[in-house]
């Protein structure tokens, strides 16, 4: 390789926009550049990847946990066959919101990388509403995330309450190190060049790190079935629970229904791609807001896919019952 390539990890919890925030960025590159994107899922259904894909971009998906910790080898793999296939100028690395991002940094910031990859700015995502609450200040993964950001960007501020702003910025002036950048966004739109920013010595500066907010050897054998041609892949760890359905290419979804089955739900994190009888849709739910967006262009893999992480334990058979009843007969 003639020069080492530029790289970034895109962190932030589930749910902040990482996927939507790098859609965007593939949108504004510079029209020169190859740019590619490694993906980590938490569950075993591929939704990001999948999405990518039928935006047409360059995309290696590894799904089932965390990257850095019970499937670090699949992910270099991945990496490695990405940089082989596509000779990219720059590669986005987004883990699973669940991710600790140090040990991120470190699982390709090591020797077997060094001249090959050039590791710029990790841009933290940050949902303000997230960081007024007690709740997900006390997940270590959370806190990590925003101490190891260089670049910290709140997000979805189209929708945000001006005192969770207020707390948010509030919050990024205190902490040391300073931030290279403190932003924020709506729609993922945030300037490419932002990527470029330099990164910050967190050694050298002794920036305290919680430990990991969950073991690779909590990770649980995936659960996989399958019933009228619906797979069915169920996973969960001592932190977290996970469950993901793909649907057969031939059956579609009432997406009126959808929408409201999805909304109606107690679960805060539901995520899919579903083939409707208006075309291709994605949905989203994060805590008690759901959102759909038209696809231009179908998956590149037939059948539509949902993938939905709660921390507590779910009756997914009565979720599955839900989901068949949002089909068209």
């Amino acid at each position: 390789m003639s020069q080492a390539i530029a790289t970034n990890i895109i962190s932030g919890f589930l749910g902040v926009g990482k996927t939507t925030l790098i859609r965007r960025l593939l949108e504004t590159k510079p029209a020169q550049e190859r740019w590619a994107v490694l993906v980590n899922e938490f569950g075993e259904v591929g939704i990001d990847g999948a999405l990518m894909q039928a935006d047409g971009i360059a995309v290696k998906e590894v799904p089932g946990g965390c990257m850095c910790c019970s499937v670090g080898l699949p992910s270099r793999a991945a990496l490695n066959q990405l940089i082989a296939e596509q000779s990219p100028d720059r590669i986005l690395i987004e883990p699973t919101g669940l991710a600790h991002p140090q040990q991120v940094l470190e699982l390709f910031s090591g020797a077997e990388y060094e001249g090959v990859l050039d590791l710029r700015a990790t841009i933290g995502l940050v949902d303000p509403w997230c960081l007024s609450s007690e709740q997900f200040r006390q997940i270590p993964a959370f806190e990590a995330q925003i101490k190891m950001a260089d670049v910290l960007v709140a997000t979805k501020i189209d929708t945000a309450a001006a005192a969770h702003l207020e707390v948010f910025f509030e919050h990024a002036g205190q902490l040391q190190p300073e931030k290279v950048k403190v932003g924020a966004i709506s729609e993922g739109e945030m300037p490419w060049q932002w990527l470029d920013y330099p990164r910050i010595d967190f050694d050298s500066a002794a920036v305290p790190v919680n430990g990991h907010s969950h073991h690779a050897q909590g990770q649980a054998k995936p659960l996989q079935q399958c019933v009228d041609g619906i797979e069915r892949l169920q996973s969960e760890t001592d932190y977290a629970h996970s469950c993901g359905w793909i649907f057969p290419a031939e059956q579609t979804f009432n997406l009126e229904v959808l929408l409201a089955t999805v909304a109606a739900l107690d679960i805060p994190r539901i995520k899919g791609i579903f083939e409707t009888t208006e075309g291709w849709f994605t949905v989203n739910k994060m805590r008690v807001t759901t959102s759909k967006e038209a696809l231009t262009e179908a998956p590149q893999e037939p059948g539509s896919r949902v993938e939905m992480i709660h921390t507590e334990v779910v009756d997914w058979d009565a979720v599955e019952v839900q989901l068949k009843g949002c089909l068209v007969k």
